[in-house]
């Protein structure tokens, strides 16, 4: 087997890998890495089934999971397993390389994640000097859009997508840092001005884009806050403080890739997490109008309330703010 080509940082892993991927490339060294890495991604062949293991094999049109062990199948793409959240073998199928790359950053990626005990909210997440902020919300709502509105004014991206939420000793929630890339479709770049700022294309034959984050935050950084993203067909922007049982069933209901989370056995440590989320981060619902998107007005409400929120004994995050004022 030929030695892998490239060591990238993602969610504070080192990641080894035989295949480009789109997160931060580690610096190249002299000398071949003595230690492993946390999570190697080689190439190979993987069979259409998922291999026996411990566990209950809970199974969809094109994946199949058990605790410790997840395949995933997209026709004329790729096949994907990934294993006890270090090891993921892929065999192309005829995707090309950005094809192959973009589907494992979406679901293989999430459920290597679920694999090692991190919960994985559908949300962007922006580091400001109070602490994390997620963005919550359905695909399209607008999330990665916000943030990188945020990102613009003087905040620092975290994650695009896909939130990894760990606890810390004392139970706090963290937010992991991702890699500084975004994902942003073509009539966003366009009202927005931001064609110039493209990376590279997501996916062949979709209008959807890479965009690297002009600023990223490198290290887990407390959740302070957490904003659900809605639509209306009213013309104005609304903002409502929920209730930490209402915030549960969101956090429930924005879990990434929930149904592989459940039928990997990883229910219990997630209830814990999201429970104490629930508990303590305060989360407001924001429901802008359908169209137009308002994507300027909407940065302002969410800066507006972050400010008053801070006043009113929102947690400072130090090293968030000596980052994002130096």
């Amino acid at each position: 087997m030929s030695a892998p080509a490239h060591e990238y940082r993602a969610y504070g892993l080192r990641v080894r890998s035989d295949i480009p991927l789109p997160f931060d490339l580690l610096p190249e060294l002299p000398e071949p890495t003595l230690s492993e890495p946390d999570v190697t991604v080689r190439c190979g062949t993987v069979s259409a089934t998922l291999p026996a293991g411990p566990g209950h094999v809970t199974s969809a049109h094109i994946w199949q999971a058990r605790p410790g062990a997840f395949l995933l199948h997209i026709e004329g793409v790729a096949r994907y397993l990934v294993t006890d959240g270090r090891d993921v073998l892929i065999e192309p199928l005829g995707g090309d390389a950005d094809d192959v790359a973009a589907f494992f950053v979406d679901t293989p990626l999430t459920v290597l994640l679920q694999q090692r005990g991190v919960v994985t909210l559908h949300a962007a997440t922006i580091a400001t000097e109070a602490g994390a902020v997620l963005l919550l919300g359905r695909s399209g709502i607008g999330k990665s859009a916000l943030a990188a509105a945020l990102v613009e004014r003087g905040s620092a991206l975290l994650a695009d997508d896909v939130t990894g939420i760990v606890p810390d000793a004392g139970g706090r929630p963290l937010a992991l840092p991702a890699f500084p890339r975004q994902r942003l479709w073509a009539h966003t770049l366009d009202e927005m001005g931001w064609r110039s700022k493209v990376h590279a294309p997501l996916r062949c034959g979709m209008e959807k884009y890479w965009l690297r984050a002009s600023r990223f935050f490198p290290t887990p950084l407390p959740v302070c806050a957490a904003f659900v993203l809605g639509s209306h067909n009213l013309p104005d922007i609304s903002l409502e403080l929920v209730s930490p049982g209402t915030a549960f069933r969101l956090l429930s209901k924005y879990t990434h890739r929930k149904r592989v989370m459940q039928g990997s056995g990883q229910r219990p440590a997630h209830f814990r997490v999201i429970t104490k989320m629930a508990r303590h981060v305060p989360m407001t619902q924001v429901t802008r109008p359908a169209h137009p998107f308002l994507l300027e007005a909407l940065a302002d409400r969410v800066e507006t309330h972050l400010r008053a929120a801070a006043q009113h004994g929102l947690p400072a995050g130090r090293e968030a703010e000596m980052f994002l004022r130096g």
